[in-house]
């Protein structure tokens, strides 16, 4: 239970890290954990790279360095695009510290002056109701889940993220892909003020226990002008649906065959001014498509955050 305990906190410190969180006490506690435990650095550049940051062959050679380890490759990883830029300062410390002749790990507390950040949560969603049920149809208003899955207690050996339960998907023989959807009503939100900007951040976690296929995971958003109750012919019809979406995101994470964690897989859209609502659709798929496969999902949390908008 300890050990869980201290995975939990290593994950909210990280969490906090590459999400420009981090005080400067939970740094200290962080640079601690890293500085003790390989296995902390370690998760450390796999959550990293899931948060799209850090570039694979970076994370090989920094681990490498540090550990003596290396990432497996990955199998049909889509091919990231590294830039310092999007790392945090904190981040960007650890990153030196990693290739610093001595190996030392370190932080380096920001000198310069961000952005500030107001981070507001929205949703976070752990499926503790066993009683509930799922239309597998496509959301016909806000706020509701809708989709291929069930609340049950997981398989035994796997530990949820969250409470007790997890969100089972269920394999469709006519579709590659098991769906969750969720509608966000923007009019429910404050309203914007002015000069500032707003993004919708939605992170889940997933988890696949088959291991002989690699598992495709998906979280799309999507932006429109339309009422919730409006949607569904506009999502099902392509030759519609990119005339009138206001803003689209996709992140697509990709597992190794022999995977069979939990995968924090994270997506921001930018909220147009008068935007009415965001589509958030989750996906899990063997690339195989195994039937028998039994993928989870567990501990989704929808983030709004605004920015101060950038002089012209």
């Amino acid at each position: 239970m300890n050990e869980k305990r201290n995975d939990d906190e290593l994950d909210t410190l990280i969490d906090a890290c590459l999400d420009d969180r981090l005080s400067i006490e939970e740094a200290e506690r962080l640079s601690q954990l890293i500085e003790e435990s390989s296995v902390a650095r370690k998760r450390y550049w796999e959550m990293a790279s899931v948060h799209g940051m850090i570039e694979q062959s970076m994370q090989n050679a920094s681990l490498k360095a540090v550990t003596g380890e290396e990432f497996p490759t990955a199998i049909a990883k889509p091919k990231r695009h590294f830039t310092w830029p999007r790392l945090t300062e904190i981040a960007a410390g650890i990153a030196i510290g990693i290739f610093s002749a001595s190996l030392v790990w370190a932080y380096k507390v920001p000198t310069l002056e961000r952005s500030p950040r107001e981070t507001t949560e929205l949703l976070f969603e752990s499926f503790e109701d066993p009683s509930a049920q799922y239309s597998a149809r496509f959301p016909k208003q806000a706020g509701v889940w809708t989709g291929d899955m069930t609340i049950v207690t997981p398989t035994s050996g796997v530990e949820p993220m969250r409470g007790e339960y997890v969100a089972k998907m269920s394999p469709v023989p006519e579709r590659k892909f098991s769906y969750a959807r969720r509608i966000l009503d923007l009019s429910t939100l404050p309203p914007l003020e002015e000069g500032k900007n707003r993004e919708i951040q939605v992170q889940s976690s997933f988890l696949s226990l088959n291991t002989e296929q690699p598992s495709h995971y998906q979280i799309r958003l999507a932006v429109f002008n339309e009422a919730p109750e409006e949607l569904r012919p506009i999502w099902n019809d392509e030759a519609v649906l990119f005339d009138r979406v206001l803003q689209h995101v996709g992140k697509n994470h990709m597992t190794e065959s022999t995977s069979s964690e939990w995968h924090k897989v994270r997506a921001s859209i930018e909220i147009p001014p008068n935007a009415r609502c965001v589509l958030v659709s989750l996906a899990v798929a063997d690339v195989g498509h195994d039937p028998d496969s039994e993928h989870y999902l567990d501990a989704i949390r929808f983030r709004m955050i605004e920015t101060p908008a950038a002089a012209e």
